[in-house]
């Protein structure tokens, strides 16, 4: 009787042993596979933090390339305004210090290199800013946005291409439909917009147009009113940038 339950019982710590050991093998594997996708989450996270500096970077160079655009559109506008003795040519919109400190006064381009009717095209001519948000929407598109493990970092990635979307969306269309209504009134000369450059003194004809000063000044104000929205834009790209180079050097 005793022969039997000795068996069982060494049976018993065999099995016990046997259970220990796989349980012990699973949670190995289990740690195994933890390290292994946390390792390669922190290589993907490395590589579109990389992917997010590129973008950032490019955007500040259009940003930059925009902003200047939508200066000399706007002087030129001023520039039309007060050779039509407009009495509001220089009620200029100080939306930002780099307005303000522009002089308006001065020509968009040196004398004698340019016609006086190269002024109208420069007036009518928009350069519109679209963000870089390939990276961006492969995160989102994917749901990889959680492999940027620091949440404040991930919450600054998303309210910065949030805020870029909510500034920006529209309002290239509406410089460009101001620009498009100064030059479907210019046509009324005869001339389009972009062949003054044949024309010595545009002003002679430009003074029978009698609604073009306050299509001018709403040009100007929307196109300043972008010189602003791009200017928020370039200071959250720097600050997105700086957290960035921040965070993956620790």
């Amino acid at each position: 009787m005793r022969e039997p339950i000795k068996q069982l019982a060494l049976h018993g710590e065999r099995w016990v042993v046997e259970f220990v050991v796989i349980v012990l093998g699973i949670l190995a594997a289990l740690a195994v596979d933890s390290w292994s996708e946390d390792r390669n989450n922190r290589q993907l996270e490395h590589e579109y933090l990389a992917r997010l500096q590129d973008d950032l970077r490019s955007d500040l160079d259009e940003v930059e390339i925009a902003i200047n655009a939508s200066l000399d559109q706007a002087r030129a506008a001023t520039s039309i305004l007060v050779n039509l003795n407009d009495s509001l040519a220089e009620d200029i919109p100080s939306f930002t210090d780099t307005i303000e400190a522009t002089d308006f006064t001065a020509p968009v381009h040196e004398e004698g290199v340019y016609s006086k009717g190269h002024v109208v095209w420069d007036a009518v001519r928009s350069r519109s800013f679209d963000a870089r948000r390939g990276t961006y929407d492969e995160l989102l598109a994917t749901g990889r946005i959680i492999v940027i493990d620091d949440v404040g970092l991930r919450a600054a990635i998303i309210d910065h291409y949030s805020m870029v979307e909510d500034r920006v969306t529209g309002l290239p269309e509406r410089v460009a439909g101001a620009a498009n209504e100064v030059n479907e009134s210019v046509r009324k000369t005869g001339f389009n917009a972009f062949d003054f450059d044949a024309v010595d003194d545009p002003y002679p004809l430009l003074r029978r147009l009698d609604e073009l000063p306050p299509l001018l000044r709403d040009l100007r104000r929307v196109s300043l009113r972008q010189v602003q929205t791009l200017e928020t834009v370039d200071k959250s790209s720097r600050e997105l940038l700086e957290a960035i180079a921040s965070y993956t050097k620790h």
